[in-house]
């Protein structure tokens, strides 16, 4: 089995991430080479993780950063001195990372030795009598990673075609055609017509036989499983392993957040179907998930060692010692960094050279960076051709917690609908409060993303908050305009015309727009994890550069993968690397 495939087992069986773990909770090795000058490039969770064991391992430690905040991709929408995102002080809200699975132990380790606290993220809706009593038990018990989940209600809607029903409804159904108007066929559709399957059930026998035949011996079985299915994309696999009609795949696509991404690689999103899932444990951070990132860049005493605002244009190599060019977009006085908690570095990183770097940024920022000399062809294959994908979330803070009241009664979980939003998540904390409420009011991926990345932020807002009342209400236009006006956000507000800075009640980010991330995650094409895999993760220039980050392992998109990398890269510079 090829080593980097190792990311793929499950964590329990997986000997590298066991070993990993190991190391977190009792110490890494001592380094077995000389003491070395160390560049790390991204302060994001990968490139913590590795300056931190590599700076007590005793290494002389740098840290660039290109943004002037640590944490990439984990970002929390909160209120500033100078941003006021909600009328309710008390609310916050995830631009990025904003639910952790509970077997992603190395994640769940430094939540402990951080002392952040966690509590449920329900992926469904929940009965809120339950919620609330476990409440307590969950933030008790959470460290013992244990949960006793709450009775699963399904009170969120589906509303696609025009059609409006509750998810418990549809769970149950004997006519999906009645009930969503996908114009199933009987003849090419039995299975969902004649046995009473819904999309979810519908993918998940066909993914059934790869499942059964992963588990029988996973080290073997996964490369036959790549070296069959590498080259296909998700909705190839439906045409040519299933006997669905086309508007069954539809109805999959739709239902199951695969529409966008149906020319995506497959195995990618056979990997994610066995993550996201409705039985799947999820924790969410109480305050925000970058009470990670800041803790640990607090704990780990990051700040001395950090260059923020100073990004990296060029890296090349001299004399043997690996230096980089750097540009600085705006000179700002050190109270700016100083408020922030963080500190400002008088010195130029680009008058320093180092004996080895770790290269944490995106590939897809990584483009952008002259690279003398070059590095090897498959690197530079990987760093054109690495597909990230689009990710955009709409936000939208309501003046009470209306879904959580009759006739709704939802708690947790989301409502899908083929309208523009896609995707709607409901708070899973603060359950039953008296304040405001916040709701995902869209979150999309790929080209459903896209479509929204086109809009200024104000149309955002607007066409997010109109299809939360029709998804909510379409067929009563009183409620639809009650529910519009408990929202915070006022698109008539004197302050908010042509001052998007100013607008409250209201967030959004778009991944793709970024200019440090360049994308939400790296997601594979078809093809891409066997011929690009291994030449992510392979050192250059002999040894003096190296690799990490979520698209350096293959849990895409999750803060584990970030860990993993970055205890690989810092394992490689300390000449103490684990086989598999």
């Amino acid at each position: 089995m090829k080593t980097y495939l190792h990311s793929l087992l499950k964590e329990e069986e997986d000997p590298i991430d066991k070993k990993y773990l190991e190391y977190i909770q009792n110490g890494f090795p001592e380094r077995k080479g000389e003491k070395k000058d160390i560049l790390v490039i991204g302060a994001g969770m990968a490139g913590m993780v590795t300056a931190s064991i590599l700076k007590k391992s005793g290494h002389n430690v740098t840290i660039v950063e290109a943004n002037t905040r640590i944490g990439g991709r984990i970002k929390t929408f909160r209120n500033t001195e100078e941003k006021k995102y909600w009328e309710d002080p008390s609310l916050y809200a995830e631009a990025g990372a904003m639910r952790l699975p509970d077997f992603h132990y190395m994640l769940m380790e430094y939540c402990k030795q951080l002392d952040v606290d966690l509590e449920p993220f329900y992926y469904v809706s929940v009965d809120k009598k339950e919620a609330l009593k476990n409440k307590e038990e969950a933030y008790e018990n959470y460290k013992k990673l244990s949960l006793t989940f709450p009775k699963k209600t399904f009170n969120s809607f589906l509303f696609v075609n025009y059609k409006q029903v509750r998810q418990n409804v549809y769970n149950e159904s004997t006519n999906i055609n009645e009930l969503l108007n996908y114009n199933l066929q009987e003849s090419v559709d039995p299975e969902v017509l004649g046995e009473n399957q819904n999309a979810g059930d519908l993918l998940t026998n066909a993914m059934q036989p790869l499942i059964d035949f992963i588990a029988i011996n996973p080290v073997e079985n996964w490369p036959k499983l790549i070296e069959k299915l590498g080259e296909y994309s998700m909705r190839r696999f439906l045409k040519e392993f299933t006997n669905y009609s086309e508007n069954a795949i539809e109805m999959i696509g739709v239902l199951q957040n695969l529409e966008s991404r149906m020319s995506y690689d497959f195995i990618q999103s056979f990997i994610e179907s066995n993550i996201i899932k409705n039985d799947t444990v999820f924790w969410q951070v109480i305050g925000g998930t970058d009470v990670i990132t800041e803790r640990f860049y607090a704990k780990c005493k990051l700040a001395e060692i950090t260059h923020l605002d100073t990004r990296m244009t060029d890296i090349y190599l001299r004399d043997g010692k690996v230096k980089i060019s750097t540009e600085i977009e705006i000179k700002r006085e050190a109270s700016y960094y100083e408020k922030r908690g963080y500190k400002k570095q008088e010195v130029s990183v680009s008058n320093m050279e180092f004996d080895e770097a770790i290269v944490t940024v995106p590939f897809s920022a990584l483009r952008m960076v002259h690279v003398w000399p070059e590095f090897s062809q498959g690197k530079r294959k990987a760093i054109r051709e690495l597909h990230y994908d689009a990710a955009t979330k709409v936000l939208i803070e309501f003046k009470e917690r209306w879904w959580e009241k009759a006739p709704y009664n939802i708690v947790g979980g989301g409502t899908i609908t083929d309208l523009a939003n896609r995707f709607i998540y409901y708070p899973s904390q603060d359950i039953n409060g008296k304040g405001h409420g916040l709701m995902l009011a869209c979150y999309c991926w790929a080209d459903d993303a896209r479509k929204w990345d086109s809009m200024s932020h104000m149309d955002r807002y607007i066409y997010a908050l109109d299809n939360i009342a029709v998804a909510h209400a379409p067929d009563d236009l009183k409620e639809q305009q009650r529910i519009k006006n408990l929202s915070v956000f006022d698109p008539e507000a004197p302050e908010a015309i042509g001052y998007v800075d100013k607008i409250k009640g209201a967030a959004t980010v778009a991944w793709m727009q970024n200019p440090y991330a360049f994308g939400e995650a790296a997601i594979f094409s078809p093809g891409q994890l066997n011929l690009l895999q291994a030449d992510i993760e392979k050192p250059e220039w002999d040894g003096k550069v190296h690799f990490a980050g979520e698209h350096a392992s293959l849990k895409h998109a999750w803060i584990e993968g970030a860990i993993e990398s970055g205890i690989r890269a810092a394992l490689e510079v300390n000449e103490t690397p684990v086989s598999f």
